[in-house]
């Protein structure tokens, strides 16, 4: 049976390093703490929330009035952003799209933009002014925006028809 030792030296100016090094760490995190750092997702300088996520649906559309109107809609539990709206068409070829969704984090407002295009494959349309259901979703990781605005791209005319916020 073979024993072997193991001699382990210390240098006296590692050792003192470390444990300056280790007590600045500790008392350091106690003062920030302290004086309460922000924490994320809480508004007071921690990060924004991040567009994760969307999703747009067409949901009916029909011959109607010229109608021009959106709702919006807040989960904070599942930190979602809900919009539902009707955008009008020239004709009954027209589809509602989703023309933009823009999160700007300095601002924290997230701006949606909603057009009525003509369906590439349209031949024959309903003389008509149509009236197109939507439903859009946008979630976010790390809280939900401070403001949201909709506008509508339709009838060669852009409006904003929806602006809310999350309190």
């Amino acid at each position: 049976m073979k024993v072997e030792i193991v001699v382990v030296r210390m240098d006296r100016r590692e050792l003192l390093a470390g444990a300056g090094a280790s007590l600045a760490a500790a008392s350091l995190g106690g003062c920030l703490d302290r004086y309460g750092v922000p924490e994320e997702g809480s508004g007071g300088g921690g990060t924004a929330p991040t567009l994760a996520e969307e999703s747009f649906e067409m949901t009916d559309a029909d011959c109607g009035t010229a109608a021009n109107d959106a709702t919006v809609g807040f989960d904070a539990e599942e930190g979602i952003v809900e919009v539902t709206g009707t955008v009008p068409g020239a004709d009954a070829c027209h589809v509602a799209r989703l023309a933009g969704a823009d999160y700007d984090p300095d601002a924290d407002s997230l701006a949606v933009t909603v057009e009525s295009v003509r369906r590439d494959d349209a031949e024959a349309c309903a003389d008509c002014v149509s009236e197109i259901d939507y439903e859009a979703s946008f979630a976010f990781d790390g809280g939900l925006p401070a403001s949201v605005t909709v506008t509508h791209e339709a009838l060669g005319e852009t409006s904003a028809v929806a602006s809310a916020d999350p309190s």
